[in-house]
């Protein structure tokens, strides 16, 4: 995936010279490797300041906190390129989702879903920041998908695409908590057959 190019979330850039890129790539790729090697818990900002060779002072002049610096770490993979429009409602959620898959089994995915699940139901500020700043912007992108199905008659036109993206979003995300003891096809097999049925159902409601 192609790094994104926004700010990192719920951070504001502080007025001054600009930021050295080089120094935020190797900071925020300590972050990923960190998480993945030791958890949330035990990733602390001295050793992602050591691990990318800068100070904390470094690290902490872009991140307030060790949760914003993960969430900038998990984030700056991701694409920001715009919902594909193929032309059909299967091809676009093809097209935003298959190229996802393998991440559903990469323990940077399964380390980050925990910190957030624990961060909500905690009721932290970060659960909420990072649905505010990152997750919605996700949900916009499926809210284009499915109005443009709805424009071309694919769904039904009171379809609420609020809901059918918790539908899709919700089945492809439960992919990554399946162990791998039980899988018995490949992860990118699993999630086109899913889409296959989604698309199935959700045109049903014509």
């Amino acid at each position: 995936m192609a790094p994104g190019t926004g700010p990192p979330v719920g951070v504001q850039r502080a007025p001054g010279r600009p930021r050295d890129r080089q120094a935020d790539d190797a900071i925020l790729a300590a972050a990923r490797e960190l998480l993945v090697e030791v958890g949330f818990e035990r990733l602390t900002v001295t050793d992602v300041a050591a691990r990318a060779g800068v100070g904390r002072p470094t690290v902490y002049r872009r991140y307030a906190s060790k949760e914003e610096l993960v969430a900038a770490s998990v984030e700056a993979l991701r694409s920001d390129e715009p919902a594909p429009d193929t032309g059909t409602l299967g091809g676009d959620l093809r097209a935003e989702l298959l190229p996802r898959a393998s991440a559903l089994r990469h323990p940077l995915l399964l380390q980050f879903l925990a910190v957030l699940l624990v961060s909500n139901a905690q009721g932290s500020e970060f659960a909420a920041t990072y649905w505010r700043d990152a997750i919605a912007q996700r949900r916009a992108a499926f809210g284009e998908i499915f109005l443009r199905a709805q424009a071309r008659g694919e769904l039904a036109p009171d379809a609420d695409p609020d809901l059918l993206t918790d539908v899709v979003a919700g089945a492809f995300t439960y992919q990554a908590l399946r162990p791998a003891a039980v899988e018995t096809e490949a992860i990118e097999a699993r999630v086109e057959r899913l889409l296959d049925l989604l698309c199935a159902l959700l045109q049903r409601l014509q």
